[in-house]
């Protein structure tokens, strides 16, 4: 019978003594042969009697062909058997750590991974085929599985990335590339392990994570996304040393990346390396610096106190203007009086130089 040779097999053999003609033992023995070993001699009514079943197993190992061979030689009269049944003895298969199980079934709801992927189950086992399409995963020193890379690229996705990815400690290479994905990168996305990362033309937004900078990153891809704020020094230098120098085929495509910046073009907010603007002196790694935000700080206290000033005028010393401050009538009286008399003692005066000119002087009342 056809097998496979690189698994045990474990037989089942049944017999029974059905011929009244055999009344004792010794009338009926013969040889079970396995792939030429004997295995066992057997003599059903010495060991059960007349009509009675009688059945015993064997474990077939370290097969050499696959092709698995059973006969039965006759010692004293013709051989007999009732059954025969072969099982493969599948060894117990390997399991996803259950943290990196929470990940990916937490990735499978944010990402909205359609169901044509086949993401259901365990995401590694059985290791006989790859469980969830696009999860690549490897075994931990024959105690667990865990997942080692996710290709996502292309297929359309229009979700965000958990925080529970932070999860997958164990996580090489990330391709989430050219898809709709919105949202921040997490923090999480900082694996030491992390060797290899394409977030390119998706739609994330704000800054690129500081925990990058703590990864194994090689190769890094974040181009064509909405990022902003300043690259950190720590990214930029993975280019600079040639760590992100890599060609990659993709669908009869060469993607070509010399340098980390070349990676992070089309991200109109991000600023601070090499052929990307210059970073405003108020602008820090996540947005405004601390000198910057007291700027603005003083600057709006400047602006809130001119508002206010400007209120005050109008409001109150205005109002105040509005007041009446004359003087009282009495005295407003006597002051016309006394205006009055100066007048028309000054009239007098030229009065009397005129008509001393003429040769006689006139007389006033001067009430």
């Amino acid at each position: 019978m056809p097998v496979d040779a690189k698994l045990d097999y474990l037989l089942w053999f049944h017999f029974a003594e059905i011929d009244a003609s055999v009344t004792k033992a010794g009338q009926r023995v013969f040889d079970v042969i396995v792939n030429e070993e004997n295995v066992s001699r057997v003599d059903v009514f010495d060991k059960v009697g007349a009509f009675a079943a009688y059945d015993f197993s064997y474990v077939v190992k370290n097969l050499s062909n696959t092709v698995l061979t059973v006969r039965l030689e006759s010692v004293i009269g013709a051989p007999i058997i009732c059954g025969l049944e072969n099982y493969a003895i599948v060894p117990v298969d390997l399991k996803t750590v259950p943290d990196q199980v929470t990940a990916m079934k937490a990735l499978k709801e944010s990402l909205r991974v359609p169901d044509r992927m086949g993401w259901n189950g365990d995401p590694c086992a059985p290791t006989t085929w790859d469980a969830w399409e696009g999860v690549t995963c490897l075994s931990l020193k024959d105690e667990a599985l865990v997942v080692s890379q996710i290709d996502l690229g292309s297929q359309g996705l229009k979700g965000y990335i958990s925080d529970k990815i932070g999860l997958l400690t164990n996580l090489v290479s990330l391709n989430l590339s050219s898809n709709s994905l919105v949202g921040e990168i997490p923090s999480g996305l900082g694996q030491k392990s992390l060797v290899k990362l394409d977030l390119s033309d998706n739609k994330f937004f704000g800054y690129i994570p500081d925990s990058l900078t703590s990864a194994s990153l090689q190769f890094v891809l974040l181009n064509d996304n909405l990022l902003e704020g300043r690259v950190p020094e720590e990214l930029y230098s993975i280019g600079v040393h040639g760590g992100a120098i890599e060609y990659e085929k993709q669908a009869s495509i060469v993607k070509f990346c010399a340098v980390l910046e070349i990676c992070l073009s089309a991200n109109k907010g991000l600023c601070g390396v090499p052929s990307l603007p210059e970073c405003s002196l108020l602008w820090g790694k996540h947005g405004l610096s601390t000198g910057g935000k007291v700027a603005i700080g003083i600057s709006c206290l400047v602006v809130v106190s001119a508002l206010a000033f400007g209120i005050y005028y109008c409001v109150v010393w205005r109002r105040r203007s509005d007041y009446d401050f004359g003087l009282p009538h009495e005295l407003t009286s006597l002051a016309a009086k006394r205006n009055r008399y100066h007048r028309q003692k000054s009239l007098m005066a030229l009065e009397m130089e005129s008509q001393h000119a003429k040769g006689f002087i006139p007389t006033y009342n001067v009430s």
